[in-house]
């Protein structure tokens, strides 16, 4: 596990919060259109350290490796027109296709060297505490079986209360791992408890930190 550089300001906490607001207005005018299919937002907060640390790791990915070009899901859409849509209530067809594909990402960033690319999903988890390598990360099952992701990243997100996001102390980079090692480890169904007692609301596949990631960027590129 490693730190990743990074340091929270206003102007990129708010634009984080806008995102989150902007995902929200979304769902509502997905649901009016009966294709809110969401099943994994389950907390508003999921929306901005999701944002937070796909732009921190994008950073810290640029500087490591001058030669990959990122960028997110984000960037193939005109956002300005789908804020008009959402925003104005505007129903039709071909606009509900529009916000559901924007939606409903099939990755998060999208990493190019040479001809190659690879399509990541970045996974953030909140916490107080420095995770540890035995700690689980619940991978949704529904998730880990989509086509159009080669690999999964893990980063936690660390804070002094876990009711204040800007109580941010730091970025740890668990590392990626791919989906057929995912796909491999146990799963734990909806309803079941975890081994903190909590419930685990959807089907989730296990993946201990210590076994399932690895820091190996060099791996990332098959060549």
């Amino acid at each position: 596990m490693v730190i990743i550089d990074f340091k929270l300001d206003d102007a990129l906490y708010k634009k984080a919060e806008n995102f989150s607001n902007f995902r929200e207005r979304c769902k509502k005018y997905l649901s009016e259109a009966g294709k809110n299919w969401d099943k994994f937002t389950i907390v508003k907060h999921d929306s901005i350290i999701g944002y937070l640390t796909e732009y921190a790791f994008s950073k810290a990915l640029e500087r490591k490796f001058p030669d990959i070009k990122v960028s997110s899901w984000e960037k193939q859409f005109d956002i300005p027109s789908i804020i008009e849509i959402v925003d104005n209530n505007i129903h039709t067809e071909k606009n509900h296709d529009l916000v559901v594909e924007y939606f409903y990402d099939k990755w998060d960033l999208k990493l190019e060297r040479n001809d190659q690319i690879v399509y990541c999903d970045v996974k953030t988890a909140l916490t107080k505490k420095e995770p540890r390598n035995n700690w689980n990360f619940l991978y949704p099952v529904v998730q880990a079986n989509k086509l159009g992701k080669d690999l999964a990243t893990l980063v936690y997100y660390i804070v002094g209360d876990l009711k204040d996001l800007r109580s941010f102390k730091q970025l740890i980079l668990v590392g990626f791992t791919d989906y057929d090692k995912i796909t491999n480890c146990k799963v734990i169904k909806a309803g079941e408890k975890t081994r903190f007692g909590t419930i685990s609301q959807i089907d989730n596949y296990i993946t201990e930190l210590g076994r399932d990631y690895s820091l190996d960027f060099d791996k990332l590129f098959k060549n």
